[in-house]
């Protein structure tokens, strides 16, 4: 069976070490991009002895990118520092490689907290949606790219290149699998950090709309709101209701971007409000 390249990208993050430990498959090669790395992190995977590749400046979807240009092979697979492979993912993988175009696994989420586990079902819940195509973990047939724009990442956005990818992925018609036993592990989130990170991919969102990209759409504060009695419903309000702060701080996000916009192009603004 052919072989795969692991790309996991990194900046600041010592994790990479134990990401790099959870690999257990001789047909899958890590390739860590260095995207603007520290000293610290430099040595860390030096001392591990897997290739890299060396980006001077900091970017996720372009390092991301990058890596996926500089694989030796035809298939990829996305990794994330801060996540380990469960015992017999890379197998999956390594086997799954060329039953289609894009061949998505199972993130769970450690929790060691009531607030952790919460964070944890909600965010398991969303990145496992089949209607998404996340990066972590995901294998991708490097050929694909001619048939969605020429690149897998678009490097001009942060934060929602996954929800950009989907949109071209369906679009093009690719084919995407369902791995059901090829599990990473992530480490635990906390509330506030949670939030944060929802508050980015509205800062990402708003990139989108800005570059006119397919699917992407004006977020309002009132939009907040949508899916607010089915999710009671069906998880529960506890749930629910972390669901609606999540959703507040994505359209935080999109607003205080929407208003960096305005401040760099004043006079546009002002233009397309008369």
């Amino acid at each position: 069976m052919a072989d795969i390249t692991v790309v996991v990208p990194v900046r600041d993050d010592l994790r990479i070490t134990r990401c790099l430990r959870s690999f257990d498959c001789d047909g899958a090669r890590p390739l860590v991009v260095l995207n603007d790395a520290t000293e610290p992190v430099r040595r860390a995977v030096a001392q591990a002895g897997v290739d890299t590749l060396d980006l001077p400046d900091a970017g996720g979807p372009a390092a991301c990118e990058r890596g996926i240009e500089a694989a030796g092979t035809h298939h990829v697979l996305m990794m994330d520092s801060d996540c380990v492979f469960l015992p017999g993912t890379l197998a999956a993988f390594k086997g799954a490689a060329g039953s289609a175009d894009l061949v998505r696994g199972v993130t769970l989420f450690r929790h060691h907290t009531s607030s952790e586990r919460l964070v944890s079902k909600v965010r398991a819940r969303h990145t496992n949606s089949p209607h998404m195509v996340f990066k972590v973990p995901l294998l991708i047939d490097r050929r694909i790219r001619d048939r969605i724009g020429g690149y897998v990442f678009d490097d001009r956005l942060a934060w929602t290149e996954d929800f950009d990818l989907t949109v071209r992925a369906k679009k093009a018609g690719l084919g995407v699998r369902r791995l059901r036993d090829a599990v990473v592990l992530h480490d635990a989130l906390s509330i506030r950090r949670d939030l944060v990170s929802s508050f980015r991919y509205g800062q990402g969102h708003r990139q989108g709309v800005s570059l006119h990209l397919e699917g992407y759409r004006p977020v309002s504060r009132l939009g907040a709101l949508r899916g607010l009695m089915p999710t009671a419903k069906r998880y529960g309000f506890r749930d629910a209701l972390y669901g609606l702060v999540s959703n507040i701080s994505f359209a935080a996000g999109y607003a205080r971007a929407t208003a960096g916009v305005e401040e760099h192009h004043p006079q546009s603004q002002k233009e397309a409000r008369e």
